[in-house]
C-alpha cells in the first residue's frame, strides 16, 4: 500500500489544548451525520488526549454485544512503537543491519537491511503476497483456518530470494514485520506478545487488548460482499503484522498516549511520524502527511495506520497538532477512498471530526 498524492510537508507543530467535552460530542454527532446514507457499518471513535465518544454506524446498530475487533494492520503501527522503546533503551539501532541482532536469520541482505527500511518497507524482501492463495482468490491460503499451520518464525516465503536492492523501492510486505518481530524478540528474549503488553498495552492502559495466537478466536466477524462471513480466516496466524485485537476504547487508549507523549518521548515520536515524499509519505509504521479538509482552514497534519483482514477494516488517523483522533472500524465492504482526493468516506469523516 502506497500514499501517491501531492501533500503539504508536515511541520513541527506544538498540540493543542484539547477541545472541551461539549465539543468533542459535537465532532462525534457530525461524524454520525457524515456517515448517515452511507453503506458504512461499523463502528467509530473521536478521541481527544483526555476523552472519547462515539458508536455503531448502519446496519451495525442493531447489533447487540461488544465483541472485540481485529485491528489488522494497526498492528505494524504498535510494533514500531514497541521498536522505539527498544530503541529508547539502547538496545537496537535503526540503521543497524539486522544481522547484528538475529545472526541466525537467513534473510536476503540481511547485512545491509535495517528496521528502518523494513518499517517503510524497502527491505526488497521476497513479498509474503506472492505465495498461494484459496480458490476464490481471498486470502492466502496460509491465513486459512483449514491449512495446515505453518511453523513458528519467520514465513518461509520470506526467506527467498530478494526482490529489490535494500532501500531502492517501495513494496507492502507483511515479511518485512515479520522480521521486526524477530529482532524484537531476539533483543528482549521475551515473545512477541509480551513484548507488546509491556511496552504498549500495560503503559498505555489497553487492558482488553492482546495479539492473538494462531487458532483463537478473533471477536467481530466480517463479511464479504455476498453476505458470507469471514470465519475461515486464521487471523492469529498473521503475528505481527496484523493479528492484535481488541475493544475501539483501547485503540483511543493507545491513541491519547501517542498524543500526550506516555508511549514515546518527543525524539521517537518525532521519528516515527516522519512521512517520507519519496516513499508515499510513509514513516515508521504509519503515513504522515497533511490534506485539506472540507471545514478546515488549513491543511491538516496527519498520522494514519489502515488495516484490513477478510471482511474487517479499519482506520486509524490522528491529528496529532489537534490533539484528535479518528477511529472507525467495518464488518462489511466500505470504500474509504483517500483524503487527499478530496472526496470519499475517509475525507468525509475526517472532515466531520476535525472540522464539524
Amino acid at each position: 500500500m502506497i500514499l501517491l498524492f501531492a501533500a503539504v510537508a508536515l511541520a513541527a507543530a506544538t498540540p493543542v489544548a484539547p477541545p472541551a467535552g461539549d465539543a468533542l460530542l459535537d465532532r462525534c454527532a457530525a461524524v454520525e451525520r457524515a456517515a448517515a446514507g452511507s453503506a458504512i457499518s461499523g463502528e467509530y471513535l473521536v478521541s481527544d488526549t483526555v476523552d472519547d465518544c462515539g458508536g455503531r454506524l448502519g446496519r451495525l446498530q442493531q447489533v447487540v454485544g461488544d465483541a472485540p475487533w481485529r485491528w489488522a494492520s494497526v498492528t505494524k503501527q504498535i510494533v514500531a512503537v514497541a521498536v522505539m522503546k527498544q530503541v529508547e533503551a539502547g538496545k537496537i539501532a535503526l540503521d543497524t543491519p539486522v544481522v547484528a541482532y538475529v545472526p541466525t536469520l537467513k534473510v536476503a541482505n540481511a547485512g545491509r537491511i535495517t528496521l528502518r527500511m523494513l518499517l517503510q518497507h524497502t527491505s526488497g524482501l521476497p513479498n509474503i503476497e506472492d505465495g498461494p492463495v484459496d480458490a476464490r482468490k481471498e486470502m492466502l491460503v496460509q491465513y486459512r483456518r483449514d491449512a495446515p499451520p505453518p511453523p513458528p518464525g519467520v514465513d518461509a516465503i520470506c526467506l527467498g530470494v530478494a526482490k529489490a536492492e535494500p532501500g531502492a523501492r517501495f513494496d507492502y510486505n507483511n515479511c518485512d514485520t515479520e522480521v521486526v518481530a524477530a529482532v524484537l524478540e531476539a533483543v528482549t528474549g521475551r515473545p512477541l506478545a509480551d513484548v507488546l503488553a509491556e511496552s504498549v498495552f500495560v503503559p498505555a492502559g489497553m487492558t482488553a487488548t492482546h495479539l492473538l495466537k494462531p487458532g483463537e478466536a478473533a471477536g467481530r466477524a466480517g463479511y464479504f460482499a455476498d453476505g458470507r462471513d469471514d470465519g475461515f480466516v486464521d487471523v492469529g496466524r498473521f503475528g505481527a503484522a496484523g493479528a492484535v485485537a481488541g475493544p475501539p476504547g483501547d485503540l483511543a487508549k493507545f491513541d491519547r498516549a501517542w498524543l500526550t507523549g506516555t508511549l514515546m518521548t518527543p525524539a521517537s515520536r518525532a521519528e516515527i511520524e516522519r512521512g517520507n515524499p519519496k516513499l508515499g509519505y510513509a514513516a515508521l509504521g504509519v503515513w504522515s502527511y497533511a490534506v485539506p479538509l472540507k471545514g478546515c482552514a488549513g491543511p491538516q497534519q496527519l498520522v494514519e495506520r489502515r488495516g484490513e483482514i477478510g471482511g474487517v477494516q479499519v482506520r486509524n488517523i490522528l491529528a496529532p497538532a489537534r490533539g484528535l483522533a479518528l477511529i472507525v472500524f467495518t464488518d462489511r465492504p466500505f470504500d474509504f477512498g483517500e483524503a487527499w482526493q478530496g472526496k470519499g468516506g475517509t475525507y468525509d469523516l475526517l472532515s466531520a471530526a476535525l472540522c464539524p
